[in-house]
């Protein structure tokens, strides 16, 4: 009786193990896997940034706009948009003074296959003088839940940016309404 209960002790010890080392396996991508991505999708996009209201209607597109991919993904956005829909006289000048500002995100990766790459992105906050009167502070924090999808055969890559929180001189702008960056575009 007592070989039975170590044995079916011992096998359950086992299948226990075996099951949470599948799963450690299988928690991300590994750094070889992430590097060929990366490199992979390396490159200058050319394309189009519509900017939208994220639950709404379309606000403008940029026809020439330009994203690089490298460790991490570059687009610079124009704060005209934001500029247009803010209320606050000052805040608008300043947002239109400064013009754009370019927004840095690294890639988390959640699929890849088939040629395809599905990534969420992680844009730091933007923070800025404000443009031609620097005595005033911008700082605009971007959603971390936004990605995009990438087939590098193709040459193609789209995204979504959305700043979901603007400060003016350290204090945060209550009437900021989300708005959604989406670029679409191929590489050279």
């Amino acid at each position: 009786m007592k070989i039975k209960e170590v044995i079916g002790i011992l096998m359950l010890f086992l299948s226990a193990f075996s099951l949470t080392s599948c799963n450690k396996e299988e928690e991300g991508f590994s750094k070889e896997k992430i590097q060929q991505a990366l490199f992979d999708m390396k490159g200058t996009y050319h394309g189009m940034v519509k900017v939208s209201y994220y639950h709404g209607l379309s606000i403008t597109e940029e026809q020439n706009a330009v994203a690089r991919s490298r460790d991490s993904l570059q687009l610079s956005i124009s704060l005209l948009p934001i500029a247009e829909i803010t209320t606050d006289k000052s805040l608008s000048e300043c947002l239109q003074s400064i013009g754009e500002v370019q927004v840095t995100a690294g890639y988390e990766f959640s699929q890849m296959d088939y040629g395809n790459l599905s990534f969420a992105l992680h844009p730091q906050n933007v923070i800025v003088s404000g443009g031609n009167d620097t005595s005033h502070t911008i700082k605009i924090v971007f959603s971390q839940i936004f990605g995009g999808d990438a087939t590098p055969y193709q040459n193609f890559i789209m995204f979504n940016l959305s700043p979901t929180e603007l400060w003016f001189d350290g204090k945060e702008y209550e009437n900021f309404k989300q708005l959604v960056y989406h670029f679409k575009g191929e590489c050279e």
